[in-house]
């Protein structure tokens, strides 16, 4: 995972910071979304897309209610898009459209067209409902990949799991820009 370059209109880079800054996010004190993602895990095993959309709808709705924002819609569908290019490729996990408040995300790999594993899946979920959080909640009116942004998701995933969140440990690359040192990472745990 990447952050994405601050940007330079000064406007803009604020809220980059702001969102920089802002590493946590009240959790729900019940286990709601806990039992729902459940839900999810077992519609998932079943290969049945249909119980995964309405499962995740579920978890959307729920979580918006906790979050006093706007309900967004979501799409569970088939085999994420693989974009091919001379030096890299990449696949598409799930993408969210501020304008429909629509979260799209993938439930077969790419390649194999396996059914993607449940923590992928939950994870990109958490991920896509963060960035409409920073978009109806938060004061950015945008959403970047921020360090911070990261942090918050993972929270919520892991709340969502049932696991212990982990400190995300970061590596510069240049020009702003982080990445997630998994090994340590994975080493680390918050109290």
């Amino acid at each position: 995972m990447l952050t994405d370059t601050p940007p330079r209109k000064k406007v803009n880079h604020e809220a980059f910071l702001d969102s920089e800054r802002l590493e946590t996010l009240p959790l729900p004190s019940d286990q709601r979304l806990a039992a729902l993602a459940t839900t999810i895990e077992t519609a998932m095993k079943a290969g049945a897309s249909q119980e995964v959309a309405a499962a995740c709808d579920e978890f959307l709705r729920t979580a918006a209610d906790f979050y006093r924002v706007p309900q967004c819609a979501v799409r569970v569908l088939a085999s994420r898009p693989l974009r091919i290019r001379e030096r890299s490729t990449t696949e598409l996990f799930g993408d969210y459209h501020p304008e429909t408040k629509l979260i799209r995300v993938w439930m077969r790999t790419a390649v194999r067209k396996d059914i993607t594993s449940f923590g992928t899946l939950l994870s990109t979920l958490c991920h896509e409902f963060c960035h409409h959080l920073d978009f109806h909640r938060l004061p950015f009116r945008n959403s970047w990949h921020t360090r911070g942004f990261y942090q918050r998701t993972a929270l919520l995933y892991h709340h969502a799991k049932g696991t212990p969140v982990k400190t995300l440990v970061w590596i510069p690359i240049g020009r702003g820009r982080w990445r997630i040192d998994w090994r340590r990472t994975n080493r680390r745990r918050l109290d």
